[in-house]
């Protein structure tokens, strides 16, 4: 006796646009996290050795934590692509059933 299996498509396609959407979501953690961090001078206070090397290590940080965003928003889309792919690849070989039975 053999094992049936089945796809669920639909299912594929909600992933498909959760992963669509987080990668847009994405778009603004991005610019936040680029545009919206910024430390002025003085912002910390005046008068003090530390004011300075705090500064610096905020730009730092806010330069990787962009870079982190970026990467992990490349990982999201290409996540999405390749469950596209499968997705589109059982659609295939079910409507090439369909049609045999016919």
């Amino acid at each position: 006796m053999t094992e049936e299996y089945r796809v669920d498509l639909s299912a594929l396609q909600q992933v498909i646009t959760r992963l669509n959407s987080l990668v847009d979501t994405m778009d603004g953690v991005g610019a936040t996290a680029k545009y919206k961090t910024e430390l002025p001078e003085g912002y910390l206070g005046q008068g003090f050795a530390e004011e300075a090397g705090l500064r610096n290590a905020h730009g730092k940080m806010k330069h990787e934590i962009a870079g982190m965003v970026a990467e992990l928003k490349q990982m999201i889309a290409e996540a999405g692509k390749k469950t596209r792919t499968v997705h589109d690849g059982y659609d295939s070989r079910e409507q090439e059933v369909r049609a045999s039975m016919s």
